[in-house]
């Protein structure tokens, strides 16, 4: 009788510790349910960081996997804000891409260094390469991206090189990129024309612009 008697009371606290436990998640679930995605970049990511917790938890099957469900879905709505965001920041950056081209192609430079603020993401590094090329085929270009500004975390790097100033000075996009990667431990490839690459964590962008500017400074010059 002792013995079913502590059983029982086991069996109790059990399941008054795993309803505990599941009700702390639910509560966490909604309160990033109840967060405006638009104006909170890292949904997604806290919404990761909860379903780490979650698959760790000792709960009920279906209870788990009730609030997966729901935390996949705010994992969603934080994705989805997230693009639109990376959007409206790509187009700002594509207008003022354009008025740096100009005024580089006004002061007759061969040359152009820009940080931009596209993330990084590989997919709008192709849209700048396109503006350039379309407004300066004759200009060699590279873009430097921190994917949050000012976080000191990964940084994307890009170049192109035209045929025509390649052949003229020897500048190659993919030795450009190399040597400004090399220099903060990043990684990265391409082609003699086009270039990408990498950095997983730099907190001092400007140290970048500058080994890259320098680079194509001096292999101009030769020119």
């Amino acid at each position: 009788m002792i013995i079913s008697c502590v059983t029982y009371a086991c069996s109790n606290l059990v399941i008054s510790s795993n309803h505990y436990i599941g009700t702390k998640f639910e509560d966490r679930a909604a309160a990033l349910e109840s967060i405006d995605a638009d104006e909170t970049p890292d949904l997604d990511k806290q919404a990761g960081a909860l379903r780490k917790d979650l698959d760790a938890a000792e709960l009920s099957a279906a209870l788990k996997s009730e609030l997966r469900a729901r935390i996949e879905a705010v994992q969603k709505k934080g994705i989805e804000a997230k693009k639109r965001l990376l959007a409206g920041r790509v187009d700002k950056c594509l207008n003022g891409v354009k008025v740096e081209v100009e005024q580089a192609l006004a002061g007759g430079k061969k040359s152009l260094v820009l940080n931009l603020d596209i993330g990084a993401d590989s997919k709008a590094s192709q849209k700048v390469i396109k503006a350039v090329q379309k407004l300066a085929p004759d200009l060699a270009f590279m873009g430097i991206s921190e994917e949050e500004v000012g976080s000191g975390g990964k940084v994307l790097c890009f170049s192109i090189v035209p045929d025509s100033l390649m052949k003229e000075t020897g500048l190659k996009a993919n030795e450009w990129l190399k040597d400004v990667l090399d220099s903060v431990g990043g990684r990265g490839g391409g082609k003699p024309g086009n270039a990408q690459g990498q950095v997983p964590q730099c907190d001092d962008i400007d140290a970048i612009i500058s080994k890259a500017e320098s680079f194509v400074d001096d292999a101009v010059a030769v020119a």
